[in-house]
């Protein structure tokens, strides 16, 4: 799945090995001494420092295989979250997402993560392990013991990787039910939570509930089916093959040492090591089920990859505009959703390093027109560069790339200050930190908090007020170091402190960087070079005179109001 995946799998199955190989040492001293005790010659010295390496390195080599497989299975579950995030935010950038696909996603970044990687780097490895040791063990005891034992039992091993794949054929369907059920029960909760609110409202919460209780179930009793195939797979492979190989290992040796073909050390010493070839078995019996979820995950997720939209070749390309200038352009940009138009032909050039201000009434479109400029928002036709990089050519992640942006509601996630700047800037020192915390006129109460950048703004925000929120927004937006910042409504839910604090912030803005504002704050508005209206889904122009004479108009509404 991730790049290192099959890597680090076979690290961790070289680690089982040795821990196989040490602990065959381990029994072929073992046997050495119970033969010497039978035969009545002297066991050498080497053979006892042999027993005690060898079970000091097995023992080792078992707890770093076991850490691991535990470390690099998170690994690589971190590495599959963003992954599927990705496809799904450039499958919704390209067609509006299906009724399910909220739960799809859920089952993917979940379920099917934790799953998978438990299958890469917990059962994968064993498999290898599994299916390498009888051979080795075989060829160990064809070469060193007895030609005739090695040789029937090493005529048995591909035995072991048919039965495997024969359970894994046999399990599949009831294995396919199970997700299945898993996902959509994952729908059914995600829809359940996203619509809380709206169910208590309509008195749904009884049916919602017994519904919630019936995919529960049918969950429940999909995966006893599963773990009841997983339990026969036990009882075959510990109870058959164990049997048979310990019966046919035995019988052979004994038989061969009767006959005068090999000594009582040799017989004992392949007793011993017919151990290896049931071992491995156990360990594939014991995770079989972990395997079946991790196979089928896996599948899922490589169509999920597979139908991703093709990525943009090249976030580099750049049109006549100016490069790295901040410049925008759009030229005869229509944007809608579902059948409705809500912009239509609109031209706008702003220039790198300027301000402009977009006003209108509310509902007529700015928030639409900024989600273009954020490239958050594909136009249904035009053309819109930002920054020099054309959006139909470099792609939506290169435009939103070039912007930072700060919204009429701020989001905060939970975590510290220091947590929430690091979005914009993973890198970013300390320093950094509080020099864009001081653009945005915040740092001073951030140092009077009792831990500093490390104070904790609780759950979306929660233990700072909405103006220090704001503001920190505003010192991320700083922090990113791009070139356009963005504003939409920035002062319309804070109070009169914080406004003045964030224009005050905003007026300070260098011209190396292009300031796109929608608002309809005076002071916002004087700060603007250009300022368009946005009416009837068109952007039109203001002069001076009529954003003056706009602005007494409002202001004479709110004292009548």
């Amino acid at each position: 799945m991730s790049p290192r995946s099959t890597h680090r799998a076979r690290q961790v199955a070289a680690v089982h090995l040795l821990e196989v190989t040490a602990t065959a040492v381990v029994l072929v001293a073992v046997g050495q001494a119970i033969g010497g005790h039978l035969e009545g010659f002297v066991l050498s010295p080497g053979w006892y420092w042999a027993m005690g390496i060898g079970g000091v390195v097995a023992a080792m080599a078992a707890g770093v295989a076991m850490g691991m497989s535990g470390r690099h299975a998170r690994a690589e579950e971190a590495a599959l979250h963003p992954r599927v995030l990705d496809v799904f935010y450039r499958r919704s950038l390209s067609a509006p997402p299906a009724p399910d696909e909220g739960g799809r996603v859920v089952t993917l970044a979940g379920d099917n993560a934790e799953r998978v990687s438990e299958y890469r780097q917990v059962f994968y490895p064993d498999m290898i392990a599994a299916l390498a040791t009888p051979v080795l063990a075989c060829l160990g005891i064809l070469i060193g013991l007895d030609w005739l034992t090695g040789l029937v039992l090493l005529a048995m091993c591909p035995l072991i990787p048919a039965l495997i794949t024969g359970f894994l054929k046999l399990f599949r369907k009831r294995s396919a039910q199970s997700r299945q059920e898993r996902a959509r029960l994952s729908a059914a909760y995600l829809d359940a939570i996203s619509n809380l609110v709206l169910i208590r409202m309509l008195g749904a919460g009884q049916r919602v509930e017994d519904d919630l209780r019936q995919r529960g179930e049918a969950n429940r009793a999909t995966i006893m089916r599963l773990l009841a195939g997983n339990q026969v797979v036990i009882i075959i492979v510990d109870g058959l093959f164990s049997l048979l190989f310990i019966v046919m290992s035995s019988g052979m040796a004994m038989t061969r040492w009767r006959d005068g073909h090999i000594t009582a050390t040799s017989a004992i010493t392949i007793v011993l090591l017919s151990v290896l070839l049931l071992e491995p078995l156990h360990q594939v019996a014991a995770f079989f089920y972990i395997g079946m979820g991790g196979k089928a995950s896996q599948k899922a997720l490589g169509r999920w990859f597979d139908e991703a939209p093709q990525a943009p070749a090249s976030h580099g390309s750049t049109s006549s505009t100016g490069e790295g200038s901040g410049a925008m352009t759009l030229r005869d940009v229509t944007v809608g959703y579902g059948d409705s138009e809500i912009l239509h032909g609109v031209d706008l050039v702003i220039a790198g390093g300027s301000r402009t201000a977009i006003v209108g009434r509310s509902g007529a479109g700015k928030s639409t027109l900024l989600g273009v400029m954020t490239g958050t928002l594909p136009p249904r036709s035009g053309q819109v560069v930002v920054d020099g990089l054309d959006a139909e050519i470099a792609g939506p992640g290169a435009i939103r790339g070039a912007s930072a942006s700060v919204n009429q509601r701020t989001w905060l996630f939970a975590g510290t200050i220091a947590d929430n700047l690091a979005v914009a800037n993973p890198h970013a020192t300390a320093e950094q930190m509080w020099d864009a915390l001081r653009r945005a006129d915040v740092a001073d109460e951030v140092a009077s908090m009792p831990r500093g950048l490390d104070s904790d703004v609780g759950e979306q925000g929660c233990l700072v007020s909405g103006g220090q929120a704001q503001r920190i927004s505003l010192a991320r937006a700083f922090l990113s170091g791009r070139k356009i910042l963005l504003l939409d409504e920035p002062t319309s839910h804070v109070d009169m402190d914080s406004e003045r604090r964030i224009i005050d912030a905003i007026s300070r803005i260098g011209d190396d960087t292009t300031v796109v504002m929608v608002t309809h704050r005076r002071r916002l508005l004087e700060l603007a070079r250009d300022v368009y209206r946005v009416t009837d889904g068109t952007l039109v122009p203001l002069s001076a005179d009529e954003v003056a004479r706009e602005d007494t108009e409002r202001a004479e509404r709110q004292d009548r109001a």
